[in-house]
């Protein structure tokens, strides 16, 4: 209990040296129902001037809500119940009912927030109590399911059904609503030109794993979502697909088209050249677990079970389906496939976990109480991954401001390149299959394609989550660039002509519906230079004759193609225009969220979310126990030394004892066997079917190194027989690669030279 209460009702506010930009009053997360404003101030209890001053100092501090914390675990560990009745009139008995519960600490947590950073005055009246500004009032409060009243100057910000933001002019053809692009060439032309990948496949070159898209389709499922027409009324924007493509006009027909319906346009847009039509984002903007609690009340209240604060999940742990078998989650999109539906299971096994926690420690509290305190929790932890563990591994560890206090004047709401173009990078990242991994590093079972985990949540009976979770850990994504594998650039729900998509033409062609800018347009618009040739976009002379030929001129690129065309920059996997886009995204949600995690949280409770990793969170939900540290890197090597065994004869003379005898018995030399480092030898990598995945040559000292892993799992490590050398004992050496943080190092081998 105590811990609790220091977690979710001691949220002392921060010195008042501490840095802020805009220090307001914190409105802190409401778990308990308060009293009334009035009833506070009463002069009702056993101080008449202040009961809330427990220690009766003359001042309201923390140490006296810690004062009835530790009444409350000295009656536990004299075997009381917590919340029993006692003497009444007891000075940590704050509301005077003769119990010493949480309401007592809330109370004096209550009268903190109250009075902010100020002492009490004995001499102030409580009958004649400060009339407050409403709009300062620090009552407590839980976070909206649907985003309003979070920044309350502007309650707008950030909510559901809001028009997303531009930040480039609009680039309609006709200034108000018809699609962008016109003198550009077809979507699925350009699709076909720039994003055939290579069937060997082309991994990140900074190590990141299947994790940077699984998470990044999480949390972009928590803060976007453009739904599209409906009705007879929905307008088509067909793409046109080029005469003779292999797979969606296979008979040359030159009629074939692959399907898209234009984006809902928020009411009262696209009226004019002043005022273009803008689409909507249908939930929140915050990075509030929408994903699992859902951006409605309606979807809330369905996926709750109303009991100890717990949702509703199936018999086997997954998440609950309706009477129809369609599984239900705060997003519609959590069917889509096997690894976005396991992350959306995990996060809902969190919040259970919590919540039954909570439960436990306070057995007094309501449904309701227990609820808002875990998803408070899940909220504070999805924060802190993204922007501590998902942020700094995809852009760097210094592309993210340091985050400064909360401020109002910044709009959170999502733009249009950021969910239409930069934040669709991870489209690029996916490899063909998905792979079932156990804790040893090992597949488990087949990979199944990924154009078969294709809403087929019902896969996961088989499967559960664990070995789809373990396999995001134990693999290198693919690079970030404009190469997506064919389940999505081909065979999307479906083969070309049966619901299959290109995932690629379907980017490029919603851009263009929402009249996203160009590439320079968008560039200068976010405060960068404009680029001046196709060489200044790309060192890759190859991509700069392609967009050359597409597009001719440097300044009519498709936004979602110059982003993914760039040279990364340094230290991101991504190039400099879409690193700043996502950046300023990620720190406007940050900045102008009033229930941020680091805005409401501190000391030991700060602490300790910030040291809750996803692994943390996987560990703590399934089977798996065999992740390293951050699930979004995957680097283990294998390292070790060839030396030579040789027979030296070694001279004896000068070598005699003091009788002039020799040290050696009577011998006059003697072979000494000794080792010495071997430059120049090749040693070979296997994978667990005997392919040589990589090689690498011993250096002066003898020494080699293997750190270029795709993934887990059994490996082989030889001296090359081109080297034609005799081995000392074995010449082949198994090991395991069991998780991204395996350093296998002392893999000698001894040979005669």
């Amino acid at each position: 209990m105590a811990h609790f209460l220091t977690r979710w009702f001691s949220r002392l506010y921060a010195s008042p040296t501490a840095k802020r930009r805009n220090p307001q009053p914190r409105r802190r997360l409401r778990t308990e129902s308060l009293e009334t404003r009035q009833l506070l101030a009463a002069n009702l209890f056993h101080n008449d001037l202040m009961p809330e001053d427990v220690n009766n100092d003359g001042i309201v501090s923390a140490v006296d809500a810690l004062t009835v914390v530790n009444e409350m675990n000295r009656q536990r560990d004299n075997g009381g119940v917590n919340g029993s009745v006692n003497q009444r009139g007891m000075m940590p008995d704050v509301n005077n009912d003769g119990r010493h519960t949480a309401i007592d600490a809330l109370m004096v947590i209550n009268r903190l927030n109250r009075g902010r950073g100020s002492h009490h005055n004995p001499s102030d009246s409580p009958q004649d109590p400060q009339v407050e500004d409403p709009s300062t009032d620090p009552t407590e409060e839980v976070r909206s399911i649907d985003g309003t009243g979070n920044n309350l100057e502007n309650p707008e910000f950030g909510a559901a059904n809001i028009p997303l933001l531009r930040v480039a002019d609009a680039d309609y053809a006709d200034g108000i609503s018809e699609p962008a692009g016109a003198d550009r060439p077809s979507a699925r032309e350009i699709s076909n030109t720039l994003s055939a990948a290579d069937p060997e496949g082309n991994t990140n070159d900074r190590d990141l794993t299947d994790f940077v898209y699984l998470w990044g389709q999480f949390i972009d499922h928590d803060i976007d979502l453009s739904l599209t027409q409906e009705g007879d009324d929905a307008e088509s924007f067909n793409i046109a697909v080029p005469t003779g493509d292999p797979l969606f006009d296979p008979f040359s027909t030159g009629e074939a088209v692959i399907p898209l319906t234009r984006s809902n346009v928020a009411d009262g847009t696209g009226t004019s050249v002043d005022n273009p039509a803008e689409q909507v984002n249908s939930i929140t903007a915050w990075i509030d677990g929408s994903q699992v609690y859902g951006s409605d009340q309606a979807t809330t209240d369905l996926l709750r079970e109303f009991s100890g604060g717990r949702l509703r999940i199936s018999d086997d742990g997954l998440l609950p389906t309706d009477s129809d078998g369609n599984i239900q989650a705060g997003d519609i999109r959590a069917a889509e496939n096997l690894g976005l539906t396991s992350m959306q299971t995990l996060f809902l096994r969190e919040h259970n976990r919590l919540a039954d926690q909570i439960a436990s420690e306070n057995p007094d509290w309501s449904d309701e109480d227990i609820f808002q305190a875990a998803r408070a929790m899940v909220i504070a932890e999805i924060q802190s991954i993204t922007y501590n563990e998902f942020l700094p591994a995809l852009l760097g560890k210094d592309a993210i401001a340091d985050y400064e206090g909360y401020d109002s004047s910044v709009n959170p709401s999502i733009v249009n390149e950021f969910s239409t173009a930069a934040f669709r990078f991870g489209h690029t990242t996916l490899s063909d299959a998905v792979d079932f991994v156990g804790n040893d590093g090992t597949e488990e079972r087949e990979a199944v394609s990924l154009a078969d985990a294709f809403f087929n949540p019902s896969l996961l009976e088989e499967t559960g989550i664990d070995s789809i979770l373990k396999a995001g850990a134990s693999s290198l994504s693919q690079e970030v660039d404009l190469e997506v594998v064919d389940s999505l650039r081909n065979f999307l729900f479906g083969p070309p002509g049966a619901g299959g998509l290109d995932l690629v033409s379907l980017n490029i062609q919603r851009g263009r519906d929402h009249g996203l800018a160009d590439f320079n347009s968008t560039r200068t618009a976010y405060g960068l230079h404009a680029y001046e040739s196709f060489e200044e976009i790309t060192s890759d002379t190859e991509l700069q004759a392609k967009l050359q030929s597409l597009y001719g001129d440097v300044n009519n690129i498709d936004l979602w193609v110059g982003l993914l065309a760039e040279d990364h920059a340094e230290g991101s996997s991504l190039g400099e225009t879409a690193s700043t886009i996502i950046a300023d995204q990620f720190e406007r949600i940050r900045d102008g969220d009033r229930f941020y995690y680091e805005n409401t949280l501190s000391g030991r409770d700060l602490r300790e979310v910030e040291n809750t990793t996803l692994a943390d969170v996987i560990e703590r939900n399934t089977g798996v126990d065999s992740l390293q540290d951050n699930v979004f890197f995957f680097s283990p090597s294998i390292s070790g030394t060839v030396l030579s065994q040789s027979a030296v004869v070694q001279s004896t003379r000068g070598t005699r004892n003091d009788k002039g005898a020799p040290r050696n018995g009577g011998r006059a030399n003697d072979n000494v066997a000794r080792t010495v480092p071997v430059n120049g030898v090749t040693i070979e990598l296997l994978d667990d079917e005997g392919n040589v995945v990589d090689t690498t040559v011993t250096d002066r000292s003898g020494n080699y190194k293997f750190d270029s892993f795709d993934h887990s799992g059994a490996y082989q490590i030889r001296i090359a027989a081109s080297n034609g050398l005799e081995s000392v004992g074995l010449n082949t050496v198994e090991t395991l690669i069991s998780d991204g943080d395996v350093n296998l190092s002392g893999i000698n081998f001894m040979v005669i030279a």
